[in-house]
């Protein structure tokens, strides 16, 4: 596919940047392999593929690298550095391995069992061997409960802190928490009832024809966030009010567990 001139410029820089010898192959998940990229709002999601573990040395010199590509780009570049191998093995025995995630670079793992989800059905091949003759394990009803427990645990735990939250906040941290939590959970709830893997905006346009129309106001209005438009609110609490229920609407429908309010 063609990507777009923002990404590829990207990749080919970190290309140039990683140690010499180590990489195998280059390769793209998220919203880039279904087609959608949005200046200023999307970051680029990958998967290095490499030769062997990293040495202590090679480590620093990834380390270096992911730093340069934070001062040379406002986009993020997150992902993981993995051998083939890996690819072809349940990613939830996935050791500790070099990731960077919003300009951190430490040791530890990405949701690999999304992500070697969307390399086999949506991956785009930058660099290294096409992403079809690779072997990549998946295994649709791991992923579907690998999703019921996300819902059930880190989105449960975010419906409490927005029941807490205060139309009060900086603007900015209130039309976050609109677009990450409304789309966030929407995402999940998409790929629980149709079993198909989607993107944030993807599942915003789905949700219009799923959901009740007691939410599409909410869901315009994270959709409005990640793409432009008209504001469908004039009122922040309004807003986090609909930001909230939404979510704990979701959790719950997704998981078939009631949320329980926290007890004061």
């Amino acid at each position: 596919m063609n990507l777009p001139a923002a990404v590829q410029e990207l990749c080919y820089h970190f290309l140039s940047l990683a140690p010499r010898g180590l990489m195998t192959g280059l390769y793209l998940t998220g919203g880039i392999g279904f087609g959608e990229w949005i200046e200023g709002k999307s970051d680029v999601d990958f998967v290095a593929t490499l030769t062997h573990r990293p040495t202590d040395g090679e480590l620093e010199q990834l380390r270096q690298a992911h730093a340069q590509m934070a001062a040379y780009s406002p986009i993020d570049f997150d992902g993981m550095h993995v051998l083939v191998s890996d690819l072809a093995s349940d990613p939830r025995n996935l050791p500790s391995v070099p990731v960077m995630l919003h300009r951190d670079f430490r040791l530890g793992q990405l949701d690999p069992v999304v992500a070697w989800h969307e390399l086999a059905r949506h991956g785009v091949t930058v660099a290294g061997p096409q992403l079809s003759t690779l072997d990549i394990w998946t295994d649709t009803h791991v992923l579907k409960r690998y999703t019921v427990d996300n819902l059930d645990t880190y989105w449960r735990a975010i419906s409490d802190q927005l029941a807490v939250s205060s139309a009060d906040e900086p603007g900015a941290e209130l039309d976050y928490a609109c677009c990450w939590c409304v789309l966030g959970v929407a995402r999940l709830h998409h790929l629980i009832v149709t079993g198909r893997m989607t993107t944030k905006s993807g599942a915003a346009h789905w949700g219009l024809d799923y959901y009740d129309p007691r939410w599409h106001r909410v869901l315009r209005e994270a959709l409005r966030l990640r793409e432009g438009g008209r504001p469908e609110y004039d009122n922040q609490a309004s807003r986090l009010q609909d930001t909230t229920d939404f979510t704990v609407y979701v959790v719950e429908a997704g998981t078939g567990r009631p949320i329980t309010p926290s007890a004061d």
